[in-house]
């Protein structure tokens, strides 16, 4: 009887009606076998007393990656400034990157078919004899005798003056005095040239050249880091371990890495030593304003007191922001 109906109650239906049906009921079935499937594979909620037993999970850390650059920008316009003959310095806190933005710039030049001299700090004598090595200049006369400095110095300018090749010295700041002389003389004679320092001073070649210097990364980088640093340790780290580890780096890619190794070591530290600074511009500012503001309510309030405290805060306000204005723009911050 109860199939008499069905087909009645469908023979009385016209196509469209039937292919409606036909549809809402394919749909419907599809609907409960996802259900079902997401039903079978999602875990059960769980109380809070198996929240308590659970850990924290840990971040999935894959094996370590390619290299990656972190600062392309920088690498860009430092690699277009040498090839357009010029000279460039770049400054930055201890471990901010300068040393691996150096050799990707080493990288990219020599790849193109350029001379290049990567040097780090060392006596005068040994760097000249490493940039006359690596340019295959001479170092010995024609009697077999080793060239003075002086010599040295002479055939590095005459073949810098001929050839196309780059010079490079990593913590330059950490270089006698008379050899950055000497290579504010090279760029007399517009030898290009990357200087890389920590901090340097406004003097000899650091005065001469433009400068970039570089930001504290941003977090993501950080943390890319710290997982690759991880990786190579084989070691598991909690979000909050992660939070707490990049919060101690401050931008720092080698403290990123340092901060790694300390908890790989099991060691407790507290604080940061990486330099990332707050402009206190706004705050002397909005102090200014208040302090004037109170001058001007005393003035209509008929406060003599407040009129003339107002003024007088108002005008060693003054003498402060014109000395703070004074100063170099790194003694104008604060940690």
């Amino acid at each position: 009887m109860l199939a008499t109906g069905a087909i009645v109650a469908v023979n009385g239906l016209n196509p469209l009606s039937l292919m409606t049906l036909g549809i809402g009921a394919v749909l419907a079935f599809r609907k409960v076998a996802v259900l079902g499937i997401a039903s079978s594979l999602s875990p059960k909620v769980s109380s809070k007393n198996d929240e308590a037993q659970n850990p924290e999970p840990t971040i999935e850390i894959t094996a370590p990656s390619d290299f990656k650059i972190y600062r392309q920008a920088e690498l860009n316009r430092t690699t277009a400034s040498l090839k357009a003959n010029g000279a460039i310095l770049i400054a930055g806190e201890d471990g901010s990157g300068k040393s691996v933005l150096a050799g990707a710039v080493v990288e990219n030049l020599q790849g193109e078919g350029y001379m290049v001299a990567f040097i780090e700090p060392a006596t005068p004598k040994q760097m000249l004899l490493e940039i006359a090595h690596q340019f295959d200049i001479p170092t010995e006369d024609l009697e077999g005798k080793s060239l003075t400095a002086d010599k040295l110095k002479r055939a590095i300018a005459t073949f810098l003056e001929e050839n196309t090749a780059f010079l490079i010295l990593d913590d330059a700041h950490c270089c006698d005095a008379k050899f950055r002389m000497w290579l504010k003389q090279l760029r007399r004679i517009d030898a290009p040239m990357l200087l890389l320092a920590t901090d340097p001073p406004r003097t000899d070649i650091f005065i001469n050249i433009p400068r970039i210097e570089l930001k504290p990364l941003p977090e993501y980088a950080i943390r890319e880091i710290m997982i690759m640093a991880a990786a190579e340790r084989a070691i598991a780290l909690k979000p909050s371990e992660l939070a707490k580890l990049q919060e101690r780096a401050g931008g720092n890619p080698m403290l990123a890495s340092r901060a790694v190794d300390e908890e790989y070591l099991g060691l407790e530290l507290e604080g940061a030593d990486h330099r990332r600074y707050f402009d206190i511009t706004p705050l002397i500012l909005l102090v200014g304003v208040v302090f004037v503001v109170m001058r001007f309510i005393g003035l209509g309030t008929n406060d003599q007191a407040l009129y003339i405290f107002g003024g007088i805060a108002a005008a060693v306000f003054l003498g402060l922001s014109r000395l703070l204005y004074n100063l170099p723009p790194e003694d104008r911050r604060i940690r």
